[in-house]
């Protein structure tokens, strides 16, 4: 199958601006109203609810970043790795449809900005989980070209036992910066969102498409990166993102967990991966 035949499948967007909603790629259909008339006080409590758990989610959309700069100890801790690499063409090698999570948020976008809380353009990225903590991003030209204003990684995970996660990216705290992320909650399952703009940057700036997003951290190549990746040694065939920057790159992610203050193992403490994670990418539209 041709590339351009692939793009319709992972470059799956939705592209929101106050002006303009659109869905680019599948469309995605809202789903329930918050303004049904009830005619049982209980219903009508209900529907009120609702509405204010709704709010709360959109509001999320827009929260803040939280920053950690204290990691916690590697022995209570859970590695997550996340490697990015350049589209090549190939059934093994190509985009990812969509999961059930990136579509719930697609639909949390559409309906937020639909109600004006909060309209933003944004391009959803599917995961690919390699193992149990290993997960795979595929990132195309078209990606690298965007006017990348907030990069997030998006982990839905299962909590149990209501620990408090906090994240570290052991790059970021080698070079005494903090990791950023927000949190939010339902029942016992968490929505972690990690900071990536570095990331985008450092693969803008690498892939030679000009001036990279602006953001208060612009890290330079062979920081970020290994010189092996720099020189190329562990790249396909097809997989180069530009100007000598070639193969696979990587981030880790490290997973504290706490209770009452104190560091426990995330595993014994039945924390997880509850759906493949993703990425969004909020963008300025030209």
């Amino acid at each position: 199958m041709a590339a351009s035949n692939y793009l319709w499948i992972a470059s799956f967007a939705i592209a929101v601006a106050t002006s303009h909603v659109g869905v680019f790629g599948r469309a995605v259909d809202t789903i329930g109203s918050l303004s049904r008339p009830s005619t049982f006080a209980d219903e009508s409590s209900g529907a009120a609810l609702r509405a204010d758990a709704h709010r709360e989610r959109c509001a999320e959309l827009v929260a803040p970043w939280q920053e950690n700069t204290q990691p916690d100890p590697r022995e209570d801790t859970t590695l997550l790795k996340v490697h990015v690499r350049p589209f090549s063409p190939g059934p093994s090698r190509g985009l990812v449809f969509p999961g059930r999570s990136l579509f719930s948020f697609v639909r949390r976008v559409y309906r937020c900005c639909q109600e004006g809380l909060s309209c933003r353009s944004v391009k959803g990225i599917q995961g690919r989980l390699r193992g149990d903590a290993d997960v795979e991003f595929v990132f195309t030209r078209e990606i690298l070209s965007l006017a990348v204003m907030r990069a997030e990684l998006h982990l839905k995970l299962s909590n149990p036992q209501h620990v408090d996660v906090r994240p570290t990216i052991p790059f970021m705290a080698k070079h005494n910066l903090p990791t950023r992320y927000s949190l939010g909650f339902l029942g016992d399952s968490l929505e972690l969102r990690v900071d990536l703009l570095f990331l985008l940057q450092t693969l803008h700036e690498g892939a030679g498409a000009g001036r990279p997003p602006p953001g208060p951290v612009n890290m330079r190549l062979p920081l970020l990166f290994p010189s092996e990746a720099l020189r190329g040694e562990k790249a396909s065939p097809g997989e180069a993102w530009g100007e000598g920057l070639t193969g696979p790159l990587d981030v880790g992610l490290l997973l504290g967990c706490r209770r009452d203050g104190a560091a426990v193992p995330c595993q014994a403490a039945g924390l997880r991966l509850s759906h493949t994670p993703f990425m969004a990418l909020y963008y300025r539209r030209s």
